[in-house]
């Protein structure tokens, strides 16, 4: 790993704190701010329910968006076989941790999406299809999510094709940076509670 490289992840976790929800919210939701509406996350679904559906939609492809060229430009001009992959978790923290806004942000998903959708394809299809299963079980989206992150270190390692331990190592910080942003959720599904978003 170089400088170069270093620089690469550092930028993407700046990418990644581009407020997009927040700005969304200003912008196209007569200038409420995002972090007194709803559950207070700066993120596409809380915008889309809470804000109204141009804010919410502009959010999910800025988010998504925002996945795609930090691992575009880490792919492009990374000399290291991982720069990519870490730039990726990188964009990911950044998202929902923004420097911006205090270390307030989002969940993850879309920035996640847009990130694996250009590094792996298969991560983004294994993560659903763990987010659907969980979420049948539980009967809740929100907790369900959380508890597919939880298996991203897996999913990370299969769809690698086994055998990575990079992999599994981005994988398990990734699962925490998501899960952690869902514990709110998973406490007031064991509360009782849903759908704080």
């Amino acid at each position: 790993m170089t400088l170069g490289d270093i620089a690469l992840i550092t930028l993407a976790y700046l990418i990644g704190s581009f407020p997009s929800a927040f700005l969304a919210a200003k912008y196209l939701g007569g200038g409420r701010d995002i972090r007194t509406v709803g559950s207070g996350n700066v993120g596409g679904m809380n915008a889309f329910r809470n804000v109204g559906r141009a804010a919410g939609v502009a959010t999910g492809v800025l988010d998504v968006g925002k996945g795609l060229l930090a691992v575009h430009l880490a792919s492009a001009y990374g000399g290291w076989a991982y720069t990519a992959l870490w730039a990726a978790v990188a964009v990911v923290t950044g998202h929902n941790f923004m420097l911006f806004l205090g270390f307030k942000g989002g969940k993850g998903l879309g920035a996640t999406l847009g990130a694996f959708l250009l590094l792996n394809w298969a991560v983004p299809l294994y993560f659903a299809g763990a987010i659907l299963a969980a979420s049948l079980i539980s009967r809740d989206t929100n907790f369900g999510t959380g508890v597919a992150a939880l298996f991203l270190p897996l999913i990370l390692w299969l769809a690698r094709g086994g055998g990575d331990l990079m992999w599994l190592a981005a994988g398990a910080v990734l699962g925490f940076v998501i899960a952690v942003k869902h514990w709110p959720d998973a406490r007031a599904y064991l509360s009782g509670r849903r759908q704080l978003v």
